[in-house]
């Protein structure tokens, strides 16, 4: 009975499973890269060997289950958890977990506005079971409930609600650059939930100037324009979880995005945005019925970064976020990084000094331990994606320098912000270049192990209708026609420019001596590489990959694992 339920486990990997085996492995290379993977082989114990064999068929009875298989591109879907937390995963095989912050959405472009005009959490001042104080009430039932250990808003009796609780509310209170943020809580057969750009309350808008938004799918109704996340059955209610939607107005030009993908661009709305209302369909005080809302918030958006650098010598930025008391960056915060690292890399020579400031909430002592290691987070994030070490340098200042009055939520969360300080010559700064970077860590010895045990990435999307899927930080491994072995990193993707390609790249002899090596290799849409010379527009028979524009295409017996 054994043998026919492996007979049967094989079969079905062979029919269902995407996962290679060491067999299939083996037989994708020459003959003359086949002895040199045998002989890296060879040391490795028949103990090591069975422990994959199982892997692999526990992959396969999980796929026959149906169970979800990890993405591994590096993107996290969100299933049940809370939007904006992330866990850090370590990797079994070859490679110490890292000590930086491993931080999803890394492709996320959304950049918030740097003024804040509006913000509730809810503070955790606020009693539960009643109304919350920073909002006025429109429709329905709302009050404050303790979830998860956190304070939220409450949405519950039919169709609830509200809208912001200001001294100017029925005057136009939304600039011509602005952006909102909230998290919300769609529940286990929860129907939508809807954002009005005008109060509802207080100010006559157009009617039509709203979104629905359910658990994968955005309908703005006065553009007549609905996008939704790839991979989600957004006509499917059954799913509960936690999403975070950001909203970009730029001088007529509306983006909205879902997570960690945009789903709306409307480059030409006709409506004039005014306010916020929010509510929400058929919500009930009920297991599977009610809805939760969590860190809204307005913001006024500024000048573009690099002329703020060349105005002011330093960038102020609200919007990188972090876990309550603690330096546990947010997924969130990965629009204004990756923005920062774009600059970083368009420019060279400037260099930063990454310093973080917090409100006057807490201690002295602890807000300035607190605000340095913040400022140390958000440097070995930019490390971790490419950044020479010694462009960067970190430190904070606690509630030390205030922006803003420290006497209202707004205020606050001015004054809790990441201030990138422009600074000449290098920073010296050896201690995190070799800890913190993946790319660094990677040795021939550890990258023989990984092209084992990672599933293959076979070809590897960068681009898609959504935006970037594969871009600046995303480290590959491969295996060369030569028989080498390798490393590379995406440094930028040039959408202008058919996704042109620049990567920093190793490729390693079998002494684990350096082969060829480059720290800016660029390759155009649809040319083709070879590792082995370094070079762009070789023929095919040598090529190692192919620049499809908007995919990778590994030739005849290369090949390219995603490792993060």
């Amino acid at each position: 009975m054994k043998l026919l339920l492996r007979l049967s486990v094989i079969l079905t990997l062979f029919l269902f499973a995407p996962q290679v085996t060491h067999g299939q492995f083996l037989k994708k290379l020459t003959n003359k890269a086949k002895a040199k993977i045998e002989r890296e082989a060879e040391n490795r114990s028949e103990r090591r060997v069975n422990k994959k064999i199982d892997e692999e068929f526990d992959k396969a009875e999980d796929a026959i289950d149906g169970k979800e298989e990890e993405n591994t591109t590096g993107t996290t879907k969100q299933n049940g958890t809370q939007s904006g937390s992330s866990e850090n995963d370590a990797e079994d095989v070859g490679l110490q977990e890292s000590k930086g912050p491993n931080v999803v959405w890394s492709k996320f472009d959304f950049v918030p506005g740097d003024e804040v005009i509006f913000e509730d959490g809810p503070s955790t001042d606020e009693e539960n079971g009643e109304f919350p104080s920073r909002w006025d009430l429109m429709k329905g039932q709302i009050e404050i409930a303790d979830v998860d250990g956190e304070k939220v808003l409450m949405f519950i009796d039919g169709n609830p609600k509200i809208v912001p609780f200001l001294k100017n509310s029925k005057e136009d209170y939304l600039p011509e650059i602005f952006t909102i943020e909230f998290d919300f809580y769609k529940p286990l057969n929860g129907n939508r939930i809807s954002v009005s750009l005008y109060d509802g309350k207080n100010q006559k808008g157009d009617y039509n100037m709203y979104m629905d938004i359910g658990s994968g799918r955005v309908d703005e109704k006065l553009a007549k324009v609905n996008g939704h996340m790839p991979g989600i059955d957004y006509n499917n209610d059954q799913d509960a979880r936690w999403i975070h939607i950001s909203i970009a107005f730029t001088t007529g030009k509306l983006k909205v995005y879902m997570d960690d993908t945009r789903v709306i661009n409307i480059p030409h709305y006709s409506g004039n945005p005014s306010g916020l209302t929010l509510s929400a369909y058929w919500a009930e005080l009920s297991e599977d019925k009610a809805f939760y809302f969590k860190n809204i918030r307005i913001a006024k958006g500024g000048v573009k970064y690099y002329d703020r650098v060349l105005s002011d010598g330093k960038i102020v930025v609200s919007g990188i976020k972090f876990d309550t008391n603690k330096a546990t960056l947010k997924a969130e915060s990965m629009g204004p990084i990756n923005e920062i690292y774009k600059l970083m890399v368009d420019n060279p020579t400037v260099n930063f000094s990454v310093e973080g400031h917090t409100d006057a909430d807490g201690g002295d002592d602890t807000n300035m331990t607190l605000s340095k290691a913040r400022g140390e987070t958000v440097m070995n994030k930019l490390i971790e994606m490419g950044i020479a070490s010694n462009r960067l340098k970190s430190d904070g200042f606690g509630e030390s320098k205030p922006i803003d009055t420290n006497n209202t939520p707004e205020g606050k969360a001015n004054n809790r912000r990441v201030e990138f300080v422009k600074f000449s010559g290098n920073s010296n700064n050896t201690s995190n270049s070799s800890n913190n970077s993946t790319f660094d860590q990677l040795d021939k010895k550890t990258i023989g192990a990984k092209l084992e045990s990672l599933p293959d990435s076979f070809n590897i999307p960068m681009s898609n209708n959504s935006g970037i899927v594969n871009g600046p930080g995303t480290v590959i491994i491969y295996a060369t026609t030569d028989g080498n072995m390798g490393k590379m990193q995406i440094l930028d993707i040039d959408k202008n420019d058919n996704n042109k390609l620049t990567i920093k790249y190793v490729t390693y002899n079998y002494n684990g001596s350096v082969h060829s090596q480059s720290d800016n290799l660029e390759i155009r849409g649809t040319f083709t590489c070879d590792l082995d010379s370094g070079n762009e527009g070789v023929e095919r028979d040598k090529a190692d990959f192919r620049n499809g524009g908007e995919t990778l295409y590994p030739y005849e017996t290369t090949i390219l694992k995603v490792v993060k």
